[in-house]
């Protein structure tokens, strides 16, 4: 009989409350890795392959997907095993037909929920939202979801999120038992505090104070909110930074020409994380009206560098923040406009909130992120049951 000697798994909030029994063992884990170069989804599965390439004695990644896509945007897993994999994300052939994996594997992981279900493997994925089905942009995504929500409950070992937000939605919207649903958390940011220190910044930036809005072209995300504020501003408006729009830029300028304020939007190319980095350090803040997320990573990657976050007073962004952040209520735009001046106008307000977001984003941590991947994992692969800790108590 192996003889396994335990190791203490840290909840969220950094305190040690739970003996989990599987130091000494290794698994051979399948990363569904194809959403790897994309921002959100990309982000949290490159913060928990730098931490895994950290500790190759408890996880060995098989990761799958392009590898010449993998190897590209992310160097430190080089020496990860890497299976072609070119399935499209959203296609009935990535959902049942996975790829010929090593038979070693024990495991398989994916950090969204639209993978392969006929895996032969314990199941373990993260469901980072649900506004597939609550915010759809195209007719039939929404039950297309739901069903796929629906087999994910029954399939997979465990379910994991990154907000209490989605776990409580996945819990009372959509049935899944909570015992198989496990927060994780992620890290603090893109690479921590120093993060951009050594980039330049994109030359439209260069000289001029901005504000920066990071996000995909999509109605929940409140972009034509944000650029109505703008209009009403007049000339006082700062020039608009606009990064992850990826092939709807147009769509933007479009927008902004119609409100008459095309010549206030810089829009960015694809930025790699330190770029990204670099943009937040230098703004005079960042602007994040979205009206639904499953976490709002740009809110807590600006507040890793020291930039100033104005949020939407919505979940799961109140989460994210806490107190750090400047608030706006959506229903009263005019309350955009109070918060906005507060933030670029009370030096004293400013400094208070760019330190209460880096002592908010330390709370969290790639490295407890990642052994609460791990945690589910293991017990995935051994068919032990967690228990789940969140804020110093079992979770429910």
């Amino acid at each position: 009989m192996r003889h396994r000697s335990a190791v203490t798994t840290p909840n969220l909030t950094g305190e040690n409350t739970e003996t989990v029994p599987y130091r000494g063992l290794s698994a051979r884990v399948a990363v569904d890795a194809r959403m790897i170069r994309h921002s959100g989804i990309g982000v949290v599965l490159r913060g928990f392959l730098r931490t895994w390439a950290r500790h190759p004695e408890r996880i060995r990644p098989v990761l799958m997907g392009s590898p010449e896509t993998i190897r590209k945007v992310l160097p430190e897993v080089e020496d990860m095993a890497v299976v072609r994999w070119n399935a499209p994300v959203y296609s009935a052939s990535a959902s049942l037909s996975p790829p010929r994996l090593p038979e070693d594997v024990g495991v398989w992981y994916s950090p969204h929920y639209a993978t392969c279900l006929r895996v032969a493997l314990p199941l373990v994925c993260h469901v980072q939202d649900v506004l597939h089905i609550t915010h759809p942009t195209r007719p039939g995504t929404s039950f297309y979801n739901r069903v796929y929500l629906s087999i994910l409950r029954q399939k997979a070992s465990y379910v994991l999120t990154t907000s209490r937000h989605v776990k409580v939605q996945l819990q009372t919207l959509y049935g899944f038992r909570p015992e198989r649903v496990l927060r994780t958390g992620v890290g603090p940011g893109l690479a921590g505090e120093t993060a951009g220190e050594n980039h330049r910044l994109p030359t439209v930036l260069e000289g001029v104070d901005y504000l920066v809005a990071v996000g995909i072209m999509k109605g929940h995300k409140n972009w034509e909110f944000m650029l109505r504020r703008l209009a009403g501003m007049g000339e006082k408006a700062l020039p608009l930074a606009c990064a992850g729009l990826g092939d709807r830029a147009e769509q933007l300028y479009e927008k902004a020409r119609k409100l008459g304020v095309a010549s206030k939007i810089r829009v960015l190319p694809y930025l790699k994380d330190g770029e990204l980095a670099a943009v937040y350090r230098h703004a005079r803040g960042l602007v994040f009206p979205s009206l639904a997320e499953g976490f709002g990573l740009p809110v807590l990657e600006a507040m890793s560098v020291g930039c100033p976050v104005l949020i939407a007073d919505r979940s799961p962004m109140r989460e994210i923040a806490g107190d750090a952040a400047y608030r706006f209520d959506p229903d009263y735009p005019e309350s955009f406009d109070q918060a906005l001046e507060e933030m670029l106008g009370n030096e004293e307000t400013r400094r208070q909130r760019i330190a209460q977001g880096l002592e908010q984003s330390r709370t969290f941590s790639w490295e407890r992120a990642g052994l609460h991947v791990e945690h589910a994992l293991f017990r995935a692969m051994t068919g032990r049951l967690p228990k789940p800790v969140e804020n110093g108590r079992t979770a429910s």
